[in-house]
Formats: structure tokens, sequence, C-alpha cells
């Protein structure tokens, strides 16, 4: 059973032979042979011969001296050149199809449907062709060199081993974004002025409340914000990137409290303001000393734009209840939360205290189903 199908508006037999069958059909019909048709035609035996064999194009020239021999235009012979050749590249884009399975298989296909980043698949060949779409690379080798190979700083927890395939789709739908975005050039000495106004918004409880304003601030310095949603086992909390001449800061809700959102928002900010456009860092161990000082002065950065060190060691020089917390917090003009992350963080409580309850969760809305 032939097995032809339609794209779009647009046939696809499953098999087209070469126009050099047709030819030699022709040839058989009037008792002609192929000496004869190059005598006819002026071409060699051996060119002839290479075309009825398929093994050699039927080129424009020849498609006229076949026209004027034989008596058939030469846009027929033009035409089954083409479709012939159309159909060895797709068959051949198939056979490189079958082998792109592997790497497809990898990625978080489902994870990225349900998000709505990408388009339900009926196919292994169209869910290849939609990641390829989605990533912008003609192929897996592309998407190796762009995306498997680490560009930015991110905050990554060991336990969750490498996760590139996840990663990468995470990065991918961040620079789709940020291509919809248009922000003035980037000022250092205008996002070092907007960091202390983005500060004032984390008293905020409602993400609803400051997320517009923070990117607006962020946008007005040249810096792009984004919150994208994670994917299953992402393990990254927030990358920082350069796209061309344009910083990026990206987050999601890994830990879904407001005290691991600024903290990462402002190390992620310094990473910007350390402006290594081309450098790499990645929280693990192992890494160049240079790296490790950079990831350490950008969690000091961080820790202290929120909280100021001397403050906080008047805090913790006893352990303070959430009365405390809640006065202390009032002082300096940060969310409770992010003072009982802190002293989490280092330690003072306990992650069960009941001044826990003091941080804030932030849950993503439902996907709207219209």
């Amino acid at each position: 059973m032939n097995k032809n199908i339609t794209r779009g508006n647009t046939y696809l037999p499953d098999s087209v032979s070469p126009p050099g069958d047709t030819l030699e059909d022709v040839l058989d019909d009037r008792g002609m042979s192929q000496a004869e048709l190059a005598e006819r035609t002026g071409l060699s035996r051996k060119t002839i011969n290479l075309i009825v064999n398929g093994k050699a194009p039927l080129s424009q020239e020849s498609a006229l001296l076949f026209e004027k021999a034989l008596g058939i235009p030469a846009g027929f012979w033009i035409s089954r050149e083409k479709d012939y050749r159309e159909f060895l590249a797709r068959a051949a884009a198939g056979r490189r199809q079958a082998a792109y399975a592997g790497w497809a298989k990898t990625l978080p296909y489902a994870a990225m449907v349900k998000q709505r980043w990408i388009e339900p698949a009926s196919s292994p060949a169209e869910k290849i062709d939609r990641l390829l779409a989605f990533f912008g690379v003609a192929n897996p080798e592309s998407w190796h060199e762009l995306y498997a190979r680490p560009q930015a700083a991110f905050r990554r927890s060991e336990k969750f081993g490498k996760k590139t395939e996840i990663i990468s789709a995470w990065l991918r739908q961040g620079e789709i974004l940020a291509d919809k975005t248009r922000t003035p050039a980037y000022s250092e000495a205008k996002f070092i002025e907007t960091l202390a106004e983005i500060r004032k918004l984390c008293i905020a409880e409602d993400p609803n409340d400051f997320l517009p304003r923070l990117q607006s601030l962020c946008a007005g310095a040249g810096v792009l914000f984004l919150l994208v949603p994670e994917l299953p086992s992402l393990g990254v909390s927030g990358v920082t990137r350069w796209l061309g001449e344009r910083p990026l800061i990206q987050q999601c809700l890994r830990f879904k409290t407001n005290d691991h959102f600024w903290l990462t928002f402002f190390h992620e900010a310094k990473h910007v303001l350390q402006s290594r456009r081309r450098h790499v860092f990645i929280e693990a161990t192992g890494l160049p000393e240079e790296d490790i000082e950079h990831e350490e002065d950008a969690n000091r950065f961080a820790a202290g734009t929120l909280i100021p060190e001397k403050a906080y060691r008047g805090l913790v020089e006893n352990e303070p209840g959430s009365a405390a917390i809640r006065a202390f917090a009032r002082r300096i003009g940060v969310h409770p939360g992010i003072v009982v992350g802190r002293l989490q963080r280092d330690k003072i409580l306990a992650y069960g205290h009941p001044a826990g309850a003091l941080k804030v969760k932030f849950e993503w809305a439902k996907p709207s189903q219209s």
C-alpha cells in the first residue's frame, strides 16, 4: 500500500522515481538506444547513461536538448528532476530526523507543552520539527553548541545534578520572551540607582503588587527582568545573561517564598554589575577560585542589600521571636519573611520555628483554558 501524505495543501508521494526512468521508458517505446539519443543531442553516451540510471541530475540544458530530440517539452523534464531532487532531500531529512529522535527524547517536551511554550506533536517527526523551531536551530549539533555549553551564571543546587536539557528549554523560553521586549540601552549607574528603589518593593506580599513595578524599574535601566515558570527538576532559581548588549535576569519560583525570590534577584543583579558578559558561573564544588569569588561576592551583595550587616548582628545577639522579627523588619524596610529566611539559612532559627509562618509563599496562577 502506498503511504502518500499531504502536508498543508501539498501532496507528498511516498516515492518518486528519477527522471531517468521516464527517459528509459520513452527510449524503449521508440526503439531508440542511448547511443542514438547521445548522437541526436550531442551529449556523451556516459552522460545519457548516468541520467538514465539516476546517477546524474538532469540539467536544464539537457532538458532543452531532449525537447528538440524527443519532442517532449523541457518543462516536463525539469519538473521531473525537481520533484525527484525534492523527494531525495525529504528522504535524507527523514533519515536525519530518525537520528534526532534520541535527542528529542531527552528534552522535557510534555512539560513544555503543559506550559504552552510549544504545541503538542502528533508524530515523532513533528516533535523534532517543533523542538528545532523552538530552539531556533537546524539540528541537535547546533543546539549542543548553543545550549549544552553553559552560557550564564546560574545558581543551581548540586543535588539536582546536571539538567542540561531542562535548563536549556527554560533558558530558551527566556530568550523568546526577551525578543519581544524592548528596553533602552543598559546604564550601570542607572541600575545601581534603581536597585535602591527596587529594595522598597521587598515589603509587598502579593507579586501582583510589585512585579510590574520591578520589571518597569529594571527596564528603565536597560535590564530585562523575566519571571519564567520552572520546569520539573529544573534546579535553577535564577540566571543572568547578556543578550547582545542587554543584560537579562531570568527567575522562577523554585522555592516559592518571598525571601528566596528577593535573595535570588539581588544575587543576579550583582552578576549584572560584575559585567562579565561571556563568563560562566555555576554554583557547585570544584569551581575555579575566580568563579568562587564572584559567586561569594554576589551572595554577600544580596544578603547585605536586603539586611544591613550591622543591624543584623544586633538582631542575632539573642534568638529573636516573631514579634522581634516583625519589629526589626519594619525598622529596616523589608518583609519579615526575608529576615526569617536569613536567620534560617544562618541556622539561627530552625526551619520548623514558628516564625517560619512569617514567610510568604508565591504561587503561579493556573494557565487560562481559553
